[in-house]
């Protein structure tokens, strides 16, 4: 299913049909390749008046068979187990103000630039949101040059992705049975400061060496030990962080329930939109000893509670915790994050289908009322009605945090 194949757009009757026509085309205009953080996701439907949640399920796969058949006897049937996801949607969206001067009624390069601008926002924005949880899982594989580190904070610039790391991920890959693709591959999105040291590898297999070039997709560069590599550069990397958000340097903790996964903070001035923008994020819990890396799976403001994805492993509460924002590598360097995954290791929420999630909302001047008295304003914009992403299974994606050459 092409994502945008039922795109909705909402305008006034004032708006001629073939601007209409105009902004629906470049908005439907091959947007996969565009949005590689969602491209191998399993997809939802987000269906109306169906609430703020959507449920994503992970099967559990059967246990080997290793007791014969009885002759004539029918064994008892299998229990189907899975596991169930819920993930709450959020609605993005922006747009821009147009006078009457640009000439709404006709098309020109104004109006070609803006919805060329507003589809690269649009594609930029969901690519984005479905990235980030994609980097908070629990199999994280770090590079250190010299050694064996252990956090981020060690990573220095020199610390290059390498074909030994590439094997590395797929060996996890493999002992978890993670599937690879229908192509016999497992996938990668990697950063072009990473292509740069990658292709400067050896075992590198660049696409133009590929013997069936007619299957190379969009933003696909070439591949090492069963890994084809795709570019973006939207790739993840993280880095040194003052603020956890806005002006806030951190929250105090005032106890921490492991059982529940959850930590209760003091502080206030954390509202809903503050909740939502910090939930999926990585952050650090500091107990005053040492920083425990964790991910925030959500926040009750009404009880200024904040639930984790996974109870980090040693953490205590001690008087003076606080959350704090994740940091980069050593010194302040840029960490490169290159996730590396397999069949059905996360999911996202579809734009087509039942769902109509995402429309263009056209408003030509004069369609404001009373408000624009003398027809001079109007807008255009795009608007995702809930979207989100979440993995859905840890040990079918790796990842692997590097240093760049830059």
């Amino acid at each position: 299913m092409a994502v945008m194949d039922n795109l909705n757009y909402t305008y006034s009757a004032g708006v001629a049909p073939g601007m209409i026509e105009y902004y629906r085309k470049t908005m439907l205009e091959n947007p996969y390749p565009e949005l590689p953080h969602a491209r191998d996701s399993q997809k939802i439907p987000l269906p109306p008046h169906n609430g703020k949640r959507v449920t994503f399920f992970r099967m559990t796969p059967f246990d080997a068979v290793t007791t014969p058949l009885s002759e004539g006897v029918t064994p008892t049937g299998q229990t189907i187990k899975q596991t169930k996801f819920t993930a709450m949607v959020k609605p993005y969206g922006r747009h821009v103000e147009i006078t009457d001067e640009l000439d709404w009624y006709h098309l020109n390069i104004d109006h070609q630039r803006i919805a060329r601008e507003l589809r690269d926002q649009a594609m930029l924005s969901v690519d984005t949101i479905a990235r980030d949880p994609l980097h908070t899982g629990l199999n994280v594989q770090y590079v250190d040059a010299g050694g064996s580190p252990t956090n981020r904070a060690a990573i220095t610039p020199a610390d290059k992705l390498t074909y030994e790391e590439v094997k590395k991920a797929v060996r996890t890959l493999k002992r978890n049975n993670c599937k690879p693709f229908s192509d016999g591959f497992y996938h990668a999105i990697v950063h072009p400061d990473t292509v740069y040291d990658l292709q400067s590898d050896v075992m590198w297999v660049d696409v133009a060496k590929y013997q069936d070039k007619q299957k190379v997709e969009k933003g696909e560069l070439g591949c090492i030990h069963k890994v084809k590599f795709y570019e973006s550069t939207n790739a993840k990397t993280f880095t040194a962080k003052t603020y956890l958000f806005g002006t806030t340097a951190s929250l105090t903790v005032t106890a921490y329930d492991a059982t529940a996964r959850t930590l209760t903070f003091s502080d206030t001035g954390v509202t809903n939109d503050i909740a939502r923008e910090l939930t999926g994020q990585m952050v650090y819990v500091n107990d005053k000893t040492s920083d425990y890396v964790a991910c925030i799976e959500s926040i009750d403001v009404d009880n200024k509670k904040i639930v984790l994805r996974y109870a980090p492993s040693g953490l205590t509460f001690v008087s003076g915790s606080t959350v704090k924002p994740y940091g980069g590598g050593a010194s302040g360097a840029t960490v490169y994050s290159t996730i590396i995954y397999g069949q059905d290791a996360f999911g996202t929420v579809s734009f087509g289908g039942s769902g109509e999630n995402i429309e263009i909302i056209m408003n030509p001047p004069g369609s404001s009322g009373a408000l624009d008295p003398l027809k001079q304003r109007g807008t255009i914009g795009w608007k995702v009605k809930g979207f989100c992403s979440v993995i859905l299974q840890d040990a079918y994606i790796v990842r692997v945090e590097h240093g760049a050459t830059t």
